[in-house]
C-alpha cells in the first residue's frame, strides 16, 4: 500500500514500475502528505474483543496535519473500525510485543501535557497513569517500559537504539566504551535484564555493533524476511550476522540508502495486517535439565475470519539433527477450560540432545499461519530412557494396545516414532521385529 499525494501518484507508479515492482501487488491510497516518515504517523492496530482488527489513533507529535490523518485514511480504505485518544505520539517511539507489553523512550511520557515527569533521564521513568491508562484501555498494554534515551538524540525515538524481534527476544545497539553514549545504553541493558518478558521470563537480548552510529536496529521484520538498512560500512556484515543468529531461520536483506543514524528503513515503512489473519501465540519451550516421558507444547490459535480452524491441520513439527526427517504431531483442545487453548506432546528422547519444533495452523478459509514465521523454536533435553520398555503409547501399562502398535510397525501398515522405536526393541539390537513382539506378549503373560 503506497500512501500518495493524488499529484504525485503517476510519479509514484513510474519510480516502482522502473524499478521493477510488480505493480499489480501495489494499491495506491491517495491523500495529502507532508513528508515520508510513515512509521512515525502511521496507524497502530489492535484485535479488539470481537476479534475485529482496526486502527487506534495518537495526535502524531509533529505540525504536519496531513501526515495526522494517515491513520484515518488507511481505516477509511481498509473499512477497518477506528478509534482515537487524546494522545501525543509517534510510532518511531513505539515497540510492542503484541501480548501486552510496550517500550518507549522518556518523550512518551513528556510530550504529553498530562503528565509531570520532572526527570527524563531516569530508567525508568516514573509512571504517568494518564498515558499508562490510555495504553492499558485502548491498546491493552500492561506492562508499558518507558525510558531515557540513551542515544541523547533530538528525536528520542525508541527504534534508533533497540527492537523487540520477538516477546522473548530484543535487540540493542553497542558501541565501544569510549563512545560518549557508551554508559547511557548499558544501563538500558541493564534495565531490560532485570525486568521479565510477558511470559514471566528473562529476556534473550542481542546486541548490534554500531560504532559509527549505524542505523542497524532500525530495521523492518515483514513476514519471514528481515530488511536491515546497511550504509556500506565494514561493519555491515556484522549487523547482518547479528541478525541471523538472533533469527535462525529468517532472510535477513540488507538494503543501502540515504540512512542517517535518526532516519532508516523503519522510519519510512509501516506494516498493514491481514485483517483476516491467523494468530498463533506460544510461550517456547526452555531448556529442560531433566529426563521426562514428553515435553508438553501449548498455543492459542485464534482464526480472525471465523472460519473455524482445520483440526487436523494444526500441528507440531519437530525434530533433531540425528532424526532423517520431521515428525508430525496433531495438537489437541486443551484439558483447562482457556479459549482458543490447544497442546501437544513432543516425546521424550534416549539421549541427550536438541529438539527444533514450529506450530502450524491452516483455517477453513485457506489462511496458513506458522510461529516463527521462519526457522524454529530450539531447546535442549537431558536424556533418558524414561518409560518402561514396551510401553509403546506411554500411557504407563503394557497391554494389548502396545501389542497393536508394534504389529502394525512391523506390518509396515503404522508408524511409530523414533522414542516409541526404542521403546519397542525389547531385546536392544536395534530392529524392531517378531522377536521383540514376542517379548512384550510375555510382558504381559507374566503379570
Amino acid at each position: 500500500y503506497c500512501l500518495v499525494s493524488q499529484s504525485l501518484q503517476n510519479s509514484a507508479y513510474n519510480s516502482m514500475n522502473n524499478a521493477g515492482v510488480d505493480m499489480s501487488n501495489v494499491e495506491f491510497v491517495t491523500g495529502s502528505t507532508d513528508s515520508y516518515w510513515t512509521r512515525d504517523y502511521g496507524p497502530w492496530w489492535v484485535v479488539d474483543g470481537n476479534d475485529e482488527v482496526g486502527v487506534v489513533d495518537f495526535t502524531y507529535n509533529r505540525p504536519r496535519p496531513n501526515d495526522n490523518q494517515a491513520p484515518s485514511k488507511m481505516s477509511d480504505y481498509l473499512d477497518t473500525p477506528y478509534f482515537a485518544t487524546d494522545m501525543v505520539a509517534a510510532g518511531g517511539n513505539y515497540m510492542t510485543d503484541g501480548i501486552g507489553m510496550s517500550a518507549a523512550t522518556h518523550i512518551a511520557y513528556t510530550e504529553n501535557n498530562e503528565c509531570n515527569t520532572n526527570n527524563e533521564s531516569s530508567i525508568p521513568l516514573p509512571g504517568c497513569n494518564y498515558i499508562d491508562d490510555i495504553m492499558n484501555d485502548y491498546y491493552g498494554i500492561n506492562q508499558y517500559h518507558v525510558v531515557a534515551d540513551p542515544n541523547d538524540e533530538y528525536i528520542d525515538h525508541i527504534d534508533c537504539w533497540g527492537k523487540f524481534l520477538s516477546p522473548e527476544k530484543l535487540l540493542v545497539r553497542s558501541v565501544p566504551s569510549n563512545h560518549p553514549q557508551y554508559n547511557e545504553i548499558e544501563d538500558i541493558v541493564s534495565y531490560f535484564e532485570s525486568v521479565l518478558n510477558s511470559h514471566g521470563e528473562s529476556w534473550e537480548i542481542f546486541r548490534v555493533y554500531t560504532p559509527n552510529d549505524q542505523p542497524y536496529t532500525n530495521s523492518l521484520i515483514l513476514n519471514n524476511k528481515i530488511f536491515v538498512p546497511t550504509i556500506n560500512s565494514s561493519w555491515d556484515d556484522d549487523a547482518l550476522n547479528s541478525y541471523q543468529e538472533a533469527m535462525p531461520g529468517y532472510e535477513v536483506l540488507g538494503f543501502t540508502g540515504s540512512w542517517e543514524a535518526t532516519d532508516a528503513l523503519h522510519c519510512r515503512a509501516k506494516g498493514i495486517p491481514d485483517t483476516q489473519m491467523l494468530q498463533i501465540f506460544h510461550n517456547p519451550l526452555n531448556d529442560q535439565d531433566s529426563p521426562s516421558n514428553y515435553y508438553q507444547v501449548e498455543a492459542i490459535i485464534d482464526d480472525l475470519s471465523g472460519s473455524g480452524l482445520i483440526p487436523d491441520e494444526l500441528n507440531i513439527f519437530w525434530w533433531t539433527n540425528e532424526m532423517e526427517e520431521m515428525e508430525e504431531i496433531i495438537l489437541d483442545v486443551c484439558e483447562q477450560d482457556i479459549p482458543d487453548c490447544y497442546y501437544g506432546l513432543i516425546p521424550g528422547q534416549y539421549s541427550d540432545t536438541e529438539i527444533k519444533y514450529y506450530i502450524q495452523a491452516i483455517d477453513f478459509s485457506g489462511k496458513i499461519a506458522r510461529l516463527p514465521m521462519a526457522g524454529y523454536f530450539p531447546f535442549n533435553v537431558v536424556g533418558g530412557l524414561f518409560n518402561e520398555l514396551g510401553d509403546i503409547n506411554m500411557d504407563e501399562n503394557i497391554n494389548v494396545l502396545d501389542v497393536v502398535l508394534t504389529v502394525s510397525y512391523v506390518l509396515g501398515v503404522g508408524n511409530l516414532s523414533d522414542y516409541q522405536i526404542q521403546l519397542s526393541d525389547l531385546n536392544n539390537d536395534t530392529i524392531v521385529n517378531i522377536l521383540d513382539i514376542i517379548l512384550i506378549v510375555n510382558m504381559i503373560l507374566e503379570n
